[in-house]
């Protein structure tokens, strides 16, 4: 059996777009305990402000606020009647790859407000142009934009879960783990780089990731020798040394540990 951590993996496609609207600001605009038991919607907020009551709360809805309403969710909603709401929304379906990520969807708070939804704008305009001009290989397009939203969504998530400068903290750390994987770090200058104490650093590093420090860094490095010896650019050897491991024995145990295979296994040739 391969030894390695089990991380979230959030796996699932647009199965299908039903449709998008985009409304221009109506005093008049509102729902009344409306659901769609077969899709899932998002909605962008451009300008205004709208009240969503759903599950018995009562939701405000401003400029930049990004909304997720699951399947059969019952809601009403009205508009300000002196600051109407304009928005874009997209009615879809999902398909899902494993139970964990069917429940990830459940979990989404209906309203999501944050600084970090910086992009939703562009990827909103984007596909609503995409999705109206129906040219040759809208749909794939089209999906593409919704994923890269849904995407953010997922990291909107995880940052909301742990508070935003410890989760950025841990990003930027296992960014610069991911961008130099030939040197091996100590939990010290990790720590340092990330301005937390080492004690803290390993804590929120294993509830962020999944992983500890040490057992990411060999995830990643192990990871890109596979990815070189199963594309034929490298033999054994070659792979170890492309990814910072001198002792090749030590690096055979290893790959086995956290693969299940011997790096021979995934060697062309």
């Amino acid at each position: 059996m391969p030894d390695h951590p089990a991380l979230p993996d959030y796996d699932f496609d647009i199965s299908d777009i039903d449709h998008m609207t985009d409304r221009e600001a109506s005093p008049t605009w509102k729902l009344n305990d409306v659901s769609y038991p077969n899709r899932y919607v998002l909605a962008y907020c451009r300008e205004g402000e709208a009240v969503y009551h759903i599950g018995g709360k009562r939701l405000p809805v401003g400029k930049g606020d990004l909304l997720f309403l699951p399947k059969g969710l019952v809601r009403s909603a009205y508009a300000d009647p002196d600051k109407p709401w304009s928005f874009c929304s997209v009615s879809f379906d999902i398909r899902f790859r494993n139970e964990e990520t069917s429940g990830l969807f459940e979990r989404f708070d209906p309203v999501i407000r944050s600084p970090h939804l910086y992009r939703m704008p562009a990827l909103f305009s984007e596909l609503l142009q995409i999705w109206t001009g129906k040219r040759s290989g809208f749909t794939v397009k089209c999906k593409s934009i919704l994923m890269d939203i849904l995407y953010i969504l997922i990291k909107e998530r995880d940052r909301a879960s742990y508070g935003t400068a410890h989760y950025n903290a841990i990003e930027r750390t296992a960014d610069l783990i991911l961008t130099n994987c030939k040197r091996h770090f100590s939990i010290d200058d990790l720590a340092a780089y990330a301005s937390l104490s080492p004690s803290h650093f390993r804590l929120l590093f294993k509830q962020i990731t999944g992983m500890t420090a040490v057992q990411y860094q060999n995830h990643i490095r192990i990871s890109k020798a596979k990815d070189l010896l199963v594309s034929g650019e490298c033999n054994v050897t070659e792979a170890a040394l492309a990814v910072g491991f001198q002792d090749i024995y030590y690096f055979s145990r290893l790959f086995k540990k956290l693969t299940g295979e011997s790096p021979s296994h995934y060697a062309k040739g």
